[in-house]
């Protein structure tokens, strides 16, 4: 008999009395530095703005800068004044568990204040420059009294002082494979996110240095928000090895490699006397590209504070370019200063010897070693979580489902080799788009070859294709940066594009879609990389688009390539993106996998969401009604097919980023959503499945923000949507909120395990893991990535599912059960997509909203990353 899985969370339940003993020490902002702010605010505002809001908004802007800061410089601050509060009245500025230098703070202080005044320190005010700063030396509990406590934030003060006890001293780790390593762990702060990070690994030369990383933070849950949780996320950041400011081969000129438009994040340690000397602290510094021709230089520190923190900390300027010139003396800390530049996207061709994730032993480890030191200060783990069994659904992608005849247009623009290569990976059967039989050979996309260039799908429907090439010259070109700026570039290549398509429009009144065969965006000049205009422009001329690499294997022109034999791993590959792409654009297009026709369900989906374009976002709703999938706009007053969604992109209506008191976008959307479900109501009889995406839950509808959710009762929208017994809602959360977790068998709790399932706890929240992906199939459950750093060793995220209502466990296992069958409908993937269906769709009307696609990695290498514009299967999908 199979045993039921068991799901533990990387989660600590704490409450904010352990620390009340701790000794903290704080520091009030001077007098004169708060009236000095209070009087710049209130007079910059009095010329154009009367009322208190809007001066609260000025401050908050004003001070929230110097406190992010002042918090990543000295990790030892737990708790620092960012908004207004503390200037209106006395309360105090910086709790901190060690004392910072007095000096060093009021130069800091003063520097910021003179950079926001575009003067220098001796120019401000003699009040300002002679005000002492001193330390008061308290324990936590007495400063949290109730006229205080509010005011110091929680989400602050324990995740800091939980990393800090952490990393008093070093720590053993069982990593699994036998081996047990100590490391010793520092707290910083990075991206105002608490850490702890060990100093950087390398395996050898071939590698580049990584840490593991524990970020920590304070969470709570849908509906039980007074419960505080510490969540524990693990993962590992890379560093740079390798020089990237060096001399080009091609050029033989010193070049830089970081990309334009990026900015690069560097843990910093300086030693400095004014500093205690027994302890390594870590700040988070950030440089740009910038090309400085009096000085020479590549790069420059992102803000005024950056610049100060040499200036103050090291007492002399430091120029960026020195670490990516030598980022290897730095790395290893020899001299004054220890420095690790943070290795991601921004470089180019940064190699990636390290791949991403870790091994499921080793993120235990780590979890379990954090565990044991909180366990001291009473923090427990939360109790593990029971699978509930789950209807089956196998990954069947084929027959792909339509949900109507039709005939289709595909041109290929691309050379003649990729043209014929794709013509072989479409008609050859291939094993890894199904689960197949053993025996069998395989499934093919087009079945039946009709006439030259027209075959038939394989579909449930009659759906036929004409797959044609067309000359890609003058369609894939680079933006002329340089020769024009960035806007007439874009639409002086937007223009040509649409001038050449217009030729090929006479099968207007069939669907046209395009495969564009293009290098990735490495291959492009900085802001020259044409995909975005190329994506605008096939969309204005009635295209939905798709995009491939070119083959890695050489291939001749002939028509009778054998793909699937080929046994070179080059061309595997290729033959799985160019299957992937057609999947992806017939997606695109609204044809589902044929998992769709194993669902139960006869009720209309409905899910809501906003997507953001620039500064302004356009509210959507997908419906989902068997095979057919539909999608409204806000402004667009029709239900539209999704593959017809993108041109009706021009006439919707966007609303600005919801703001209380200054306008009414979050009363218009919610009106939005209301109003729709109460269409589909009055339009038939049927039960309506409505699927909120929790990101809303900030500024759009806070009905569902987690103090708000009652899991018995309907999110309320208005009074008639409150009594209506045929809604079923659900929150959907796939944000970094969702924990970190483990699965495992009680059958033998030490033995990593590999594994999806829906999981439930006790309040009835839901957490669904997916299958594996292909992709991530060539590691074995044992590998970690200190004894094998180039494998990939990603572990699918967590989806947390709140069924809504007056419900019974029966109905609440169903809607789990739903939403899990809901990843494995579109054609997308080969398992499992984070988000549901009727959610994931909204990604594919992004992609055309914005011209991008977005990819994020949680693996904490990533901090000012401009979204993926290339939209080629990624790697990672859960």
């Amino acid at each position: 008999m199979k045993s039921i899985k068991m799901m533990q969370l990387f989660e600590l339940e704490v409450k904010e009395e352990v620390f009340y003993d701790e000794v903290v020490h704080l520091m009030y902002m001077p007098e004169s530095w708060r009236n000095y702010l209070k009087d710049q605010t209130y007079s910059e505002e009095s010329s154009s703005h009367k009322g208190k809001s809007s001066n609260e908004y000025k401050l908050a802007f004003k001070v929230k800068p110097l406190g992010l800061k002042l918090q990543s410089i000295f990790p030892e601050i737990i708790n620092v004044a960012v908004d207004y509060r503390f200037v209106e009245t006395d309360l105090p500025w910086i709790v901190a568990t060690e004392k910072i230098s007095e000096s060093l703070i009021k130069r800091l202080t003063l520097g910021w204040l003179a950079s926001t005044k575009r003067c220098t320190v001796s120019e401000l005010p003699e009040d300002l420059k002679k005000a002492q700063l001193s330390w008061i030396t308290t324990r936590f509990g007495e400063i949290t009294t109730d006229s205080t406590q509010k005011y110091i934030d929680k989400y602050q003060w324990l995740p800091a002082l939980a990393a800090i006890k952490f990393c008093a001293k070093p720590r053993k780790v069982d990593l699994g494979q036998g081996i047990i390593k100590e490391f010793q762990f520092y707290h910083t702060i990075f991206n105002g996110k608490h850490e702890c990070v060990t100093e950087p690994y390398m395996k050898s030369n071939k590698y580049d240095p990584f840490s593991y990383v524990l970020r920590v933070s304070l969470q709570n849950r849908g509906g039980d928000a007074n419960r505080m949780l510490l969540s524990v996320s693990v993962g590992r950041r890379r560093y740079l090895k390798d020089p990237k400011i060096k001399i080009d081969k091609k050029t033989k000129e010193l070049a830089c490699y970081l990309k334009d438009n990026h900015t690069c994040s560097v843990l910093v340690s300086v030693r400095n006397p004014e500093l205690d000397q027994n302890t390594k602290s870590f700040s988070q510094l950030q440089f740009e590209r910038f090309v400085h021709k009096d000085k020479g230089t590549f790069t420059r520190w992102r803000t005024a504070l950056d610049n100060l923190y040499w200036d103050i900390l090291y007492g002399a300027e430091f120029e960026a370019d020195m670490l990516l010139a030598q980022p290897t003396a730095y790395l290893e800390g020899k001299g004054e200063i220890t420095a690790w530049v943070v290795n991601h996207n921004s470089f180019k061709n940064a190699g990636n010897w390290v791949k991403a994730g870790l091994g499921i032993s080793e993120k235990r480890g780590l979890f379990n070693a954090f565990e044991e030191v909180l366990a001291e200060y009473d923090m427990k783990s939360l109790p593990a979580i029971m699978e509930i069994p789950r209807n089956k659904m196998n990954n069947q992608r084929l027959p792909i489902v339509s949900h109507k005849d039709q005939d289709i247009i595909i041109e290929v623009y691309s050379s003649k080799e990729m043209f014929v290569a794709m013509k072989q990976a479409y008609t050859t059967p291939h094993k890894f788009i199904n689960i197949i039989p053993k025996g069998e050979e395989g499934v093919v996309i087009f079945k039946r070859q009709i006439s030259d260039d027209v075959y038939e799908l394989n579909s449930d429907k009659v759906v036929t294709i004409e797959f044609v090439h067309r000359d890609p010259e003058g369609i894939v070109s680079e933006l002329e940066i340089g020769t024009y700026t960035a806007d007439i570039a874009y639409s002086k290549l937007v223009d040509r594009i649409k001038k050449k398509l217009g030729s090929n429009t006479k099968h207007s009144v069939k669907k046209t879609l395009a495969l564009i065969e293009i290098n990735g965006k490495d291959s492009w000049r900085d802001g020259a990389d044409p995909k975005a205009a190329i994506r605008d422009a096939m969309k204005q001329s009635g295209r939905l688009s798709q995009f491939i690499e070119p083959l890695t294997v050489k291939k001749d022109h002939s028509e009778h390539i054998t793909v699937e034999n080929n046994e070179d791993n080059g061309s595997k590959a290729d033959t799985g993106r160019m299957v992937n792409a057609l999947l992806d654009l017939l997606n695109d297009a609204g044809f589902l996998s044929h998992n769709v026709t194993k669902l139960n369900e006869f009720k209309s989906i409905l899910s809501f969401n906003v997507l953001k374009a620039d500064k302004d976002y356009l509210p959507v709703v997908s419906k989902m009604d068997g095979a057919e999938v539909m999608i409204r706009m806000l402004g667009v007053d029709t239900w539209v097919p999704l593959g017809e969604a993108p041109f009706h992109l021009e006439i919707a209506k966007m609303l600005k980023k919801p703001q209380k008191n200054k306008n009414n976008s979050s009363a218009v959307f919610k009106r939005f959503v209301s109003q729709i479900i109460e269409n589909e109501l009055d339009r038939d009889d049927r039960p309506i499945v409505v699927m909120m995406n929790a990101k809303l839950r900030n500024g759009w509808l806070d009905v569902l923000q987690n103090p708000r959710i009652q899991y018995e009762v309907v999110p309320y929208l208005n009074e008639r949507l409150a009594n209506e017994s045929r809604i079923q809602f659900i929150r959907i959360n796939t944000t970094q909120d969702v924990p970190q977790y483990r699965i495992f068998s009680p059958d033998n709790e030490e033995q990593p395990m590999k594994a999806s399932g829906i999981f439930r706890d006790p309040l009835g929240i839901y957490y669904g893991v997916g299958g594996r992906p292909s992709a991530w199939q060539g590691s074995r459950v044992t590998d970690i990535k200190f004894t094998s750093p180039s494998k990939l060793l990603l572990q699918q995220r967590a989806v947390e599912c709140i069924p809504l209502g007056p419900l019974d466990e029966n109905e609440r296992d169903e809607l789990a059960y739903l939403v899990d069958q809901l990843r494995r409908v579109g054609l997308t993937f080969d398992t499992h997509t984070v988000d549901p269906y009727p959610i994931k769709v909204m990604n594919i009307l992004s992609k055309y909203l914005t011209g991008k696609q977005e990819f994020f990695d949680d693996e904490f290498d990533d901090e000012v990353e401009v979204v993926e514009e290339f939209d080629e299967v990624p790697v990672v999908v859960n």
